[in-house]
C-alpha cells in the first residue's frame, strides 16, 4: 500500500493542512494520515498500525517548537526497518536531527519549503 504520513511538531494544533490537501489531490491512490503533538495516545498508535502496513511510504515531518517526546513510540516506529520509505523533514529542528543523524541506516532529507517537498513527493511515488 502507498502511504502518506504527516508528523506536525507545531505547539499550536493546525487544522487546515495543505499538504496533506496537497498530497491527496495529486496521487488519489495513496493513503494519507496525520497526527500531530496533541494526538491521542489513540491516534498515534492508529498510525504505527498505518506505517506498520505501508508497503512504501513517505513521512513527512513538519518542524515546529511542540514536545517531541508527545511522539516518541511514532517516532521510533518510523526509525525501524521494514517499509521501503522516504522521511521528508520540513523545516529545522535540531534534536530530531541528531535522533535521525544517529541511526545511519534510516536515511532523511532536509527538504526546504513546499516545492522541495512536493518534488520529493513525486518522485518518490514516481518510481
Amino acid at each position: 500500500m502507498k502511504s502518506f504520513l504527516l508528523i506536525n511538531l507545531a505547539a499550536e494544533p493546525a487544522y487546515e493542512q495543505p499538504l496533506l490537501r496537497w498530497v491527496r489531490q495529486s496521487f488519489p491512490e495513496v493513503a494519507t494520515f496525520d497526527v500531530d503533538v496533541h494526538s491521542s495516545e489513540e491516534l498515534q498508535h492508529y498510525a504505527v498500525r498505518f506505517l506498520r502496513e505501508a508497503s512504501e511510504v513517505v513521512i513527512c515531518i513538519k518542524a515546529g517548537e511542540g514536545p517531541l517526546l508527545q511522539l516518541m513510540p511514532l517516532l521510533e516506529e518510523l526509525l525501524q526497518g521494514g517499509a521501503d520509505k522516504s522521511i521528508l523533514l520540513l523545516g529545522q529542528h535540531s534534536r530530531l536531527e541528531r535522533m535521525l543523524a544517529a541511526r545511519p541506516a534510516v536515511k532523511y532529507k532536509v527538504v526546504k519549503g513546499e516545492q522541495g517537498f512536493k518534488e520529493e513527493v513525486r518522485l518518490f511515488f514516481a518510481r
